[in-house]
């Protein structure tokens, strides 16, 4: 570009201006990045549920069967979720009359492996015995 159309472009576009797309790519960037943080978050919170719950009937059943629960309960989550707690027999649910175990799973924040002991999901389940 010469510098005759440079100078010609710059008289029409005001000194005020210059700038303001770079400006705008930032904060739709930003908002774009925790629009999507967001959405990450929101699977990470939907899976760890089911996963969890499954985890601990595994464990209950394993436990009925005289298996190792800790392994049981491991097979059953995924490996971003780990576990914060795993409880058996009448600590993990009070009334228990049966085989019980009680799971509580961290849930990642954002990124697999950021994870805070106060924000968990925890689920419990009761095999009865015959």
């Amino acid at each position: 570009m010469s510098a005759a159309l440079r100078a010609r472009v710059r008289r029409l576009r005001p000194a005020r201006e210059r700038g303001a797309a770079a400006v705008e790519l930032i904060g739709t960037a930003a908002i774009l990045a925790v629009v999507g943080s967001v959405c990450v978050q929101g699977l990470y919170i939907t899976q760890v549920g089911p996963a969890t719950e499954k985890a601990a009937r595994d464990g209950a059943r394993a436990a009925s069967l005289g298996r190792d629960v800790r392994t049981a309960v491991d097979r059953q989550l995924p490996g971003w979720a780990p576990i914060e707690s795993l409880t058996t027999g009448a600590a993990a649910v009070p009334s228990c009359g049966g085989d019980c175990v009680r799971v509580e799973v961290r849930v990642p924040i954002v990124i697999p492996g950021i994870t805070t002991s106060s924000f968990t999901v925890a689920r419990d389940a009761e095999l009865p015995r015959d």
